[in-house]
């Protein structure tokens, strides 16, 4: 009978329509649940957030495998205001995504029809809400090894086998359906020093499914110190350990280093973000103010390096690294969108979004360039302030090792101005890919942003 049910969702499910995201997104979970820390309505979710995580399905009983799904009765009351609000979400261009477990709903995949039972079910929740696909965020023993699986490449726990099994068959259902996780580090990069019991359980996962993976966020938080790819080991919340610990899936490391020591290729870069928690009260530990985030993030995109002592495998940086995720909305919205407030504008900028209306803070000077990414040409444009209208403007191009690559002239208008830059150096011989700063100075004033040649 299940087969048989199975069979008809497939020929009566329309497939998930496929959207693009933006280069850079920011990912938040929403509480399914009226306490701790507010009510949020999905309508009221900012609009700087890409993809909503909705927080969580869960079995129907405890280490259960059939799934189920409800609105909270205190946030909704009317099953339908949810389902609108979910087609509101995405007639905005943003993602709904269901995520399955959380902390305190162990999922359980043992036999065959327990496999069965989970993919009908999901697919059921996913064509009644009409989400745009799943999140894992199982925990809680959900995801362990077995004594005696000791290669991440061929799995034998049965509950780690049949978890890939359910959701290669729901990625073959849905085509085009948004597939991410959120584990752990213990789950994932502890896997380097130890690989038994949870230490390295989503490797499998993540290794087998490496191709149906819209991203992977691992959860930067709740944790202790872990071992970098290069053996040394770092401490949370610091740049050095974010850094070193989305490494270990940009570049690849050696697992269970001190015993088989098998490499586990990396993801794409596309594939890739950092979890944070949105306040110090959304999490147990791993709160990390902004800047340090920032630094972070300009040494993994952007290879500009903090003087840490984490060495990126790739000294140029990732720059098609995906962006960030929260735990959660609802604490974000508690924190005054200090999370979405200060990332955002920061994620834009690298993409070259940024626009005159921009307040630069202590700054009388207005830059972007666009398009960025560019090849071979781009627009600089610029804006002074009045006063400073008579002072004399340059631009300069730099490369990351703070070499001068070219002096542009300045076209100049009112408080306005612009300049092309044709990717060539003062010889006027084209420059090589990469990260190149572009600096304005005008009387005792400077701005510098970042902008990516591609060729």
């Amino acid at each position: 009978m299940k087969k048989t049910l199975l069979i008809l969702i497939m020929f009566m499910s329309t497939a998930l329509v496929s959207q693009t995201l933006p280069n850079k997104i920011i990912v938040g979970y929403w509480h399914n649940w009226g306490y701790t820390p507010n009510i949020v309505y999905l309508a009221e979710i900012p609009e700087v957030y890409d993809v909503i995580n909705i927080a969580f399905a869960s079995p129907t009983v405890v280490f259960g495998s059939t799934m189920e799904f409800t609105p909270d009765a205190g946030i909704y009351p009317n099953v339908s205001d949810f389902v609108n609000e979910v087609a509101y979400l995405q007639n905005q261009g943003k993602k709904v995504v269901i995520s399955i477990g959380g902390a305190n709903h162990p999922v359980y995949l043992l036999t065959p029809d327990d496999v069965q039972d989970f993919v009908f079910s999901m697919s059921m929740i996913i064509d009644t809400y009409g989400f745009d696909g799943i999140d894992i965020d199982l925990e809680g023993g959900s995801i362990s090894l077995d004594t005696g699986d000791n290669d991440f490449r061929y799995p034998t726990t049965p509950k780690i086998v049949n978890l890939i099994d359910a959701i290669t068959q729901l990625t073959d259902l849905y085509p085009n359906m948004m597939l991410s996780t959120a584990p752990e580090t213990a789950y994932v990069q502890g896997g380097y020093s130890t690989y038994a019991g949870i230490w390295g359980a989503y490797l499998p996962l993540i290794h087998a499914l490496r191709d149906r993976w819209t991203y992977v966020h691992v959860q930067h938080y709740n944790t202790g110190s872990m071992y970098g790819r290069d053996g040394v080991s770092y401490n949370p919340p610091s740049a050095d350990f974010h850094v070193a610990m989305a490494d270990m899936l940009l570049a690849g490391f050696n697992v269970n280093v001190y015993v088989n020591n098998i490499f586990f290729e990396p993801l794409a870069p596309e594939q890739m973000a950092i979890g944070l928690p949105a306040s110090t009260s959304a999490a147990g530990s791993g709160y990390t103010e902004p800047e340090i985030v920032h630094t972070a993030l300009d040494y993994i995109i952007l290879g500009i390096t903090f003087g840490g002592q984490y060495q990126l495998a790739n000294p140029d940086g990732y720059t098609n690294f995906r962006g960030l995720m929260t735990w959660s909305i609802n604490w974000d919205i508690n924190n005054n969108l200090e999370f979405s407030n200060s990332h955002r504008p920061y994620l834009d900028n690298l993409m070259g979004v940024s626009v005159f209306e921009e307040n630069l803070p202590n700054s009388d000077l207005k830059l972007f360039n666009y398009p960025n990414p560019f090849n071979p040409t781009t627009e600089i444009r610029f804006q002074i302030s009045e006063f400073s209208e008579s002072e004399s403007v340059e631009i300069t191009i730099y490369n990351l090792k703070s070499q001068k690559v070219k002096t542009l002239p300045v076209i100049l208008s009112g408080i306005e101005g612009s300049v092309i830059w044709n990717g060539t150096d003062d010889s006027n011989k084209p420059v090589s890919s990469g990260i190149y700063l572009y600096k304005l100075k005008s009387g005792n004033t400077e701005v510098s942003k970042k902008m990516l040649l591609l060729k």
